[in-house]
């Protein structure tokens, strides 16, 4: 049974009910899973829903030419492995662990019966599921619509405003993945994404110190990634 206190940190679950709380914890299970290590496949049946406790993953699909195409970062609080859940089909993509993680995995019939019984739960879902097809409808925008450099500037811009540190001196400051994730993220070569970091620094549009890249935040929404390219 895992400790309730472990669901109510999670903002998934924060309006349960405790008897709903306790009812989740006697039929979750809680798995570790090391750095590097594989979580779900693509493909493969499941009737498992994740909630991450602790810990980072990402979600990735292999292209034909055998080339790993990151689709998102996933981190403590988040969940994912709805989709064969609720649609019946095969995983949609693979998860592998970026860091040792505590991961809660839910049976289908039991995820199913909390859901009936309180909206609130279904709700947040929902939304969460609506931001993550907003996401990929800006990758598809990316992939059309922009260069490498304004992918680049727009992965930049994203990572910024997802789990940047508040903005001092108009920069937030972000904790970069290697250059290599970050191809994998915007469709190019791990050479390209070096180089073109170098000419972003040297155009002063970022600051980098090791893993650390400190990304202007002055620039509106929706503009950035192409007022960096006219700069």
């Amino acid at each position: 049974m895992i400790d309730v206190s472990a669901f109510r940190r999670v903002a998934l679950f924060s309006e349960l009910e405790p008897a709903e709380l306790d009812a989740l914890s006697r039929v979750a299970s809680l798995r570790s899973h090391a750095a590097g290590a594989p979580i779900i496949r693509a493909a493969e049946q499941g009737d498992l829903f994740f909630v991450i406790l602790r810990g980072e993953v990402k979600v990735f699909v292999d292209s034909p030419d055998g080339r790993e195409v990151v689709l998102s970062h996933l981190q403590a609080g988040d969940f994912f492995g709805e989709m064969a859940l609720f649609g019946g089909d095969g995983r949609s993509a693979s998860v592998t662990a970026l860091t040792d993680c505590e991961i809660v995995a839910i049976a289908r019939q039991d995820l199913l019966a909390v859901l009936a019984r309180d909206f609130s739960l279904t709700q947040k879902i929902l939304q969460t599921l609506c931001v993550r097809l907003r996401k990929a409808n800006e990758v598809i925008e990316s992939m059309a619509l922009l260069d490498v450099g304004g992918r680049l500037a727009r992965y930049l811009l994203r990572l910024a405003d997802e789990s940047g540190q508040p903005p001092v001196d108009g920069y937030y400051v972000v904790n970069r993945p290697t250059h290599q994730e970050i191809a994998n993220s915007i469709g190019a070569t791990r050479e390209t994404v070096t180089r073109m970091l170098r000419q972003f620094e040297t155009r002063k549009l970022i600051r980098t110190k090791g893993q650390l890249v400190w990304v202007p935040s002055e620039v509106p929404a929706g503009a950035r990634e192409n007022e960096w390219r006219r700069r």
